[in-house]
């Protein structure tokens, strides 16, 4: 084999296809992540976790139809095995280091603190939920595949979550 030269899996994919995917995907994953644990350095060994698993499972995971919202799903499900190997613990309010895309004007500071406290009331559920459609942009039926419930829950948490963080944030103080 020619070095530099794509190696070929049996599922047909390249490692070449994994790695490009992996480039694309990563910063998603952890920006996911980050919000999830509310640590950077936490979310950021999660999604190393994550893409090494992907890595070693690569033939099988290229063929789904949905290898992003799989991956999605798998950040979630270490987040949860990690937290409750841990305990409880209580929340941090570390989601304001979470990186933005585009960074905002100074003056939307405060609406991101207040939506990041917001956002730190809900429950485990309810929030990964409203990250995954409002920050990944998930569907509802890829959000039900990841936490391996049915749409008709993700929507009702969803509505409840959103109802939530309105009242909060009409308040100017979350419940």
């Amino acid at each position: 084999m020619q070095r530099g030269a794509p190696r070929r899996h049996r599922g047909g994919m390249d490692e070449i296809g994994f790695e490009g995917w992996a480039r694309a995907v990563s910063p998603r994953l952890v920006r996911l992540a980050t919000l999830l644990t509310g640590e950077p350095h936490e979310g950021a060994d999660v999604v190393q976790d994550v893409l090494l698993a992907c890595y070693r499972s690569w033939p099988r995971i290229s063929r789904l139809e949905h290898v992003d919202a799989y991956a999605a799903k798998m950040v979630v499900n270490r987040h949860l095995a990690t937290a409750r190997s841990r305990g409880r613990r209580t929340r941090r309010e570390t989601l304001a280091a979470v990186p933005e895309a585009h960074p905002g004007p100074e003056h939307r500071i405060a609406d991101r603190d207040a939506l990041t406290r917001a956002l730190a009331t809900l429950g485990e559920k309810q929030r990964t939920i409203v990250l995954l459609r409002h920050v990944e942009g998930l569907s509802d039926a890829h959000i039900a595949a990841a936490l391996g419930c049915s749409v008709s829950t993700v929507r009702s948490q969803s509505s409840r979550a959103l109802a939530h963080l309105r009242a909060a944030l009409t308040s100017g103080s979350p419940t």
